[in-house]
């Protein structure tokens, strides 16, 4: 418990640290009654609380509008401020943890869906090896959604198929990728030693939804070649293309990756078509140690794959 909640100036603060818990969870919740049953405390209280912060503070931070709880606009402001303070002391509470059990390093990471069946298990599997005391927490994200896993904090890093382009990030190419045409082994197009977009016309198709950041990739490829290529059927990532391949639903182009992996034909696109996979991490600290090693790990396989950038990719590798 701390002795006393001051500001920097010895003056008490208006908005101590319960009431932030207090206003968390209405906000969080939308009720009083929500609240005090997150918070295990009476409704009472939690309406007492409110209205007495709301004093302290001189300003409304709800409206009462049939029945419901509405934040104001300075809700909404002291709301993200709030919520800083609250992952702060979630990170405060891991350190404490950690050091209860040995001060354990962990991890935590978040990478593409392409990336998750050959590339970043291959690279966790190593890092395992070198690092036998490092607890690693891994999942798959949509490429949206990782900055603001990472500007809250819940993920050290992130690797991204495709540059993220954000204010706070960082966001440094490490490796290039290329998109392949899958198709089930007895299609006639299987054995080809290529194939052309051009090629795809006509043929049952399975494409990237065009919202996708590679449905977007795909979509910008075709219309520079003026083609016409209609999707039968769209979809969010690499592997439900190749569970919908593998069904005899048609053909598809992903990312080489997952295709390798996927016991699928795969053919080399005559139009490469490639794609930079990216570290993606904050602007407001360094990565960790664990971070870099993993991003060393990562770098390694990039050299050994002849993918890495700044190397001279060679055509048809």
């Amino acid at each position: 418990m701390l002795p006393s909640q001051e500001s920097a100036d010895g003056s008490a603060m208006l908005f101590k640290l319960r009431h932030m818990e207090v206003f968390r969870a209405v906000m969080l919740t939308g009720s009083i009654s929500a609240a005090a049953k997150l918070l295990y405390v009476s409704q009472p209280a939690v309406s007492k609380l409110i209205g007495y912060i709301e004093g302290r503070l001189t300003y409304r931070l709800f409206e009462r509008i049939n029945n419901r709880l509405v934040p104001t606009a300075e809700a909404q402001v002291l709301y993200r401020e709030v919520e800083r303070v609250y992952q702060a002391a979630l990170q405060v509470n891991e350190c404490a943890l950690s050091l209860a059990s040995g001060g354990h390093r962990k991890l935590r990471i978040s990478c593409s869906a392409s990336l998750s069946t050959v590339v970043i298990p291959i690279a966790l599997a190593q890092l395992k090896r070198e690092a036998p005391s490092l607890q690693i927490e891994w999942q798959t994200s949509l490429m949206h959604t990782m900055p603001n896993q990472i500007l809250s904090k819940t993920v050290d890093l992130s690797i991204a198929a495709l540059p993220v382009v954000h204010d706070h990030l960082h966001s440094q190419a490490f490796m290039r990728g290329r998109m392949v045409v899958v198709l089930q082994p007895g299609h006639p197009l299987a054995q080809q030693p290529s194939l052309s977009l051009q090629q795809l016309q006509g043929q049952a198709l399975l494409l990237f939804r065009p919202d996708m950041p590679f449905g977007q990739l795909l979509a910008e490829h075709i219309q520079r070649r003026g083609l016409q290529l209609e999707s039968l059927l769209s979809f969010t990532n690499a592997n439900e293309a190749v569970a919908l391949v593998k069904q005899g639903m048609g053909i598809s182009v992903i990312d080489e990756f997952v295709a390798q992996d996927s016991g699928l034909a795969v053919v080399p696109l005559a139009d490469e078509i490639t794609f930079d996979i990216s570290f993606v991490y904050s602007r407001f600290e360094p990565p960790s140690q664990a971070a870099l090693h993993l991003m060393q790990v990562l770098r390694g396989q990039a050299q050994r794959l002849g993918r890495a950038i700044g190397e001279d990719m060679g055509h048809g590798m």
